[in-house]
């Protein structure tokens, strides 16, 4: 997060995860703050959740270039351009399905400089590590969502 942060720029990944196609994608969740700590606190498998992340509207994803990723088993998903695979996440029912991530993607880096946003941490201490950062994209901070606090609320 604090390299992010830092940087600025959320980056895409490639073929070698989960990933389709030729092009980078960084992935993004619409996901509810209080879905959150059930991947954290069940050690969910396929990924490493943690109680940090950034939180944007959803306008601030699309104009970003989010969009919702595709659902589908991959001997269906023949129809989807190649340069367009980036969308496509493998679904098999009862086998696999992320489709409770309620994932989106973006095409290629995220760059957090044109938006504002949250940035989701574990607690004041985090907050504060966040704070002592300079760059552009911490200036773009809205305001912190700590999840500790929100946590005990739901």
């Amino acid at each position: 997060m604090y390299s992010i942060l830092r940087e600025g720029i959320i980056k895409g990944s490639n073929n070698v995860g989960f990933i389709k196609g030729s092009e980078r994608a960084a992935c993004l969740t619409e996901m509810p703050l209080s879905s959150i700590k059930y991947f954290v606190e069940d050690n969910y498998s396929k990924h490493n959740y943690r109680y940090f992340g950034i939180a944007m509207s959803k306008k601030s994803g699309w104009n970003a270039g989010a969009r919702p990723v595709i659902y589908l088993p991959d001997e269906e998903a023949d129809w989807i351009p190649n340069d367009e695979k980036w969308r496509h996440v493998q679904f098999d029912l009862g086998t696999v399905d992320f489709t409770h991530e309620r994932e989106w993607r973006v095409k290629g880096d995220l760059r957090l400089h044109s938006f504002g946003f949250y940035v989701i941490v574990p607690n004041r201490d985090c907050e504060r590590k966040v704070e002592e950062i300079d760059s552009a994209a911490v200036k773009k901070i809205i305001g912190f969502l700590h999840m500790d606090y929100l946590n005990d609320l739901l």
